[in-house]
């Protein structure tokens, strides 16, 4: 017994060594074989000295009308093997969820939009490949426009892993890992997310994912975010106030000079075709919005729209003679039941006036006997 205690204590004292020693060697614990970052690198945007908010792990950066400024960004590999990445810049867009997002340049831009951060940022090394645990500094050169501009520029910094083109050749599913680094830029220094001045400009009706919806298409024509936004959507036939489909986000944003496309889900149900009225509320800290749209669908649309909808209830040929066997049956039941309940209701009052009528023949005798005792005594 005393010696299992003794090999209990050493093992303990051996765990308690071992992690004072991670403890003051991290680094090296790393390099001993730590499951390493599942990108395989990592990245730190260095302030440049036009950073507006220091304490901010992004880039919000002061610029002047024409004059050049470069900011730099450290990425390190945190693996043995050699590392390929990708660096683009991508403009903030607003996507269907509500969110900003910040993809690879592929859509296509606001009208309101001028002069993006696509086209007033360079960068030094489009692609760089990082040896064992080496260490690069990534350069960017914003070139503001010669005009100012009001409000802000918002983007980000992308940095993507590069995927070999063999292994690639031989994978079902493409794995690919991003870092992002916000990027603001703003000549004022002003407030950013306060965009006043929302519209519906639009209705449409369409198939997202194979489901039929109602997009409301709410468009910020500033260049300011608008935050902390609910909004919310209901669909009528024109003229009526029963609502036949009814959608609610909170806490969405919207990046500044975008299009945001507020879907509202219309289920399974088949869409009729006729004139409807969309009624939109968005709201937040900030100001109120309300909104109307009149759109109409016409009959060719809503046929294609609901033979087309992934979504839809279909019954098989033989289903209403399934339904009407069943209706049968269960009318028939309700008729047994019905004529058996009669027949007990029949029965219970039959027994009950025998029971009475006995009751009252011993009742009658009880009293018989009780005068003919009388009389005796008498």
């Amino acid at each position: 017994m005393i010696t299992h205690l003794k090999k209990i204590t050493n093992y303990c004292r051996y765990v308690l060594l071992a992690s004072v020693l991670l403890l003051i060697f991290p680094n090296h614990s790393l390099a001993a074989g730590k499951e390493p970052d599942p990108l395989g690198f990592v990245v730190q945007a260095i302030r440049p000295d036009t950073q507006l908010e220091i304490n901010k792990s992004y880039f919000f950066i002061e610029t002047k009308p024409d004059e050049s400024q470069v900011l730099k960004v450290k990425v390190k590999s945190t693996q043995n093997e050699p590392t390929k990445i990708k660096v683009f810049v991508s403009n903030g867009t607003t996507g269907s969820t509500g969110k900003i997002e910040y993809d690879e340049p592929t859509k296509e831009l606001d009208a309101s939009l001028k002069d993006p951060l696509t086209e007033i940022v360079q960068i030094s090394e489009p692609e760089i490949e990082l040896a064992s645990f080496e260490e690069k500094i990534v350069e960017l050169v914003v070139t503001p426009p010669k005009k100012s501009y009001e409000g802000v520029k918002l983007g980000a910094v992308v940095f993507e892993t590069v995927e070999d083109q063999e292994k690639t050749k031989k994978q079902t599913i493409s794995n690919k890992y991003q870092y992002k680094i916000g990027l603001v830029t703003t000549e004022t220094g002003e407030e950013y997310k306060n965009a006043k001045n929302l519209e519906l400009t639009s209705a449409k009706l369409g198939l997202h994912l194979g489901r039929k919806q109602v997009a409301a298409v709410i468009h910020n024509p500033e260049p300011k975010i608008a935050e902390n936004l609910k909004i919310e959507a209901t669909v009528t036939k024109k003229g009526s106030k029963n609502i036949l489909k009814k959608q609610t986000v909170e806490n969405a944003r919207m990046a500044p000079n975008s299009t945001y496309e507020f879907s509202v889900d219309w289920g399974v149900d088949a869409i009729e075709s006729g004139d409807y009225t969309l009624k939109v509320h968005a709201q937040n800290d900030e100001e109120d919005w309300k909104w109307e749209k009149d759109f109409s669908v016409s009959g060719e649309t809503a046929k294609k729209m609901n033979e087309e909808t992934v979504f839809k209830l279909e019954s098989p040929d033989w289903l209403p003679y399934v339904v009407m066997l069943a209706i049968g049956a269960l009318i028939a039941v309700i008729v047994v039941l019905s004529v058996r309940n009669k027949r007990w209701k029949k029965m219970i009052r039959e027994r009950m006036r025998k029971r009475k009528a006995k009751q009252a023949k011993r009742k009658k005798a009880e009293q018989t006997k009780t005068k003919k005792n009388k009389r005796m005594r008498e």
